[in-house]
């Protein structure tokens, strides 16, 4: 290396140009470069560890969610069955459940099939025996989502835990909605049919005793043929 390019070194790190560079003054400046381009190494390191710790963090996140998506499935799924729903609900390609009450009502009494009457009525029961405590009814549904998930909770994070918690709590309604909404189809066909045939409320003069007759009735005989109350 030629003195000038000693110099022009010595310039660059902000050294005196004009003093002759010993070796230890060399070997000061290499160690510095070194250490400078260390740091850049170790930098770029810890960046790439850190990031590659979020990207597993999330896909451990992202996989978790998957897992409870599909136990909540499962476990309303198995609900549905419990309280009867599938023996009677439809459901069209889009995933929506329906329930055609004419088919069930005939001659204002309800006719369901022996199999179907049966599930209606032990399902009715079922269901209004749950729902009395729906605090219990929502940690036994989560319990059972993180069993088939084969998910522990303290494992979950914290928005996972709060997400899971208010899933739950859609999903308890939403078939508490089912099961409600069957009860009271078929009260309400039965209801109908008895306004095209009155004769059962002659005596009856008032429209609002009536609609209160029509409705305490009609809920009366769901309740005969589920053999259990009517949700609320």
């Amino acid at each position: 290396m030629t003195e000038s390019d000693r110099a022009a070194i010595k310039r660059l790190l902000g050294g005196d140009a004009s003093r002759r560079a010993t070796t230890d003054d060399l070997q000061g400046l290499l160690l510095q470069v070194v250490f400078a381009l260390l740091m850049v190494f170790m930098i770029a390191y810890f960046i790439f560890v850190e990031t590659s710790r979020k990207e597993r963090a999330e896909e451990i996140l992202e996989v978790n969610r998957q897992k409870l998506v599909l136990a909540l499935e499962k476990v309303a799924e198995d609900h549905r069955v419990r309280y009867g729903l599938n023996a009677l609900m439809t459901q069209g390609t889009d995933g929506r459940r329906s329930f055609d009450a004419d088919e069930h009502v005939k001659g204002g009494k309800i006719d369901l099939a022996p199999a179907a009457k049966a599930a209606f009525a032990s399902g009715s029961a079922a269901a209004c025996a749950d729902y009395r405590d729906r605090v219990s009814l929502a940690a036994a549904w989560k319990a059972a989502v993180l069993a088939e998930a084969k998910l522990a909770e303290d494992a979950l994070t914290d928005d996972e835990r709060i997400w899971l918690g208010d899933e739950v709590a859609r999903s308890v309604e939403e078939v508490r909605l089912d099961a409600r909404g069957v009860q009271r189809a078929l009260a309400a066909r039965l209801q109908r049919q008895w306004i095209e045939n009155p004769s059962a409320f002659d005596d009856i003069a008032d429209p609002g005793a009536l609609a209160d007759a029509l409705k305490t009735k009609s809920l009366k005989f769901v309740a005969e043929a589920t053999g259990a109350e009517v949700l609320p």
